[in-house]
């Protein structure tokens, strides 16, 4: 295992990564990323916040491969967090979680979940923040973590 922090490198590889894990947004089998979240997966969007200081950014490397990937939109937004599907349920996604708790040092954390990884956010002591909101065919969960 090793967790170091992200760097303009690595855009073209984590847009891969998070695009591969598309399909997770969705309500419905076959749709097609709207075109407001596709610009946010690209790889000059990834460069612009691997390069911004308003982002905190780490990947999580097994065997030189990125398989994980957190960011955080400072002060306390969980921004992204993303392992490969073939990794997924190994402990990477609550390994970058605490990694990031600890090098943020805020108290309080709020994101925007897929319905898909709700059940792993409660694991890690994020609570539902009103409804489910959908926009485009994309559903999303409100939460906020307090330690």
């Amino acid at each position: 295992m090793n967790i170091r922090q992200a760097t303009k490198s690595d855009a073209t590889e984590l847009s891969n990564l998070v695009k591969s894990l598309a399909h997770f947004y969705f309500d419905e089998q076959g749709n097609e990323l709207p075109i407001w979240l596709l610009k946010t997966l690209t790889k000059s969007a990834f460069s612009k916040r691997l390069s911004s200081t308003d982002y905190v950014n780490f990947i999580y490397e097994q065997n030189n491969k990125i398989v994980g990937y957190i960011s955080l939109k400072k002060p306390n937004h969980l921004y992204h967090l993303f392992v490969l599907e073939e990794f997924q349920g190994k402990g990477i996604s609550h390994a970058l979680w605490e990694y990031l708790k600890i090098k943020s040092e805020e108290s309080s954390f709020t994101l925007r979940s897929s319905i898909y990884a709700v059940p792993v956010y409660r694991k890690f002591g994020f609570r539902k923040l009103g409804t489910i909101g959908v926009k485009d065919g994309v559903s999303f969960q409100l939460m906020e973590f307090n330690a």
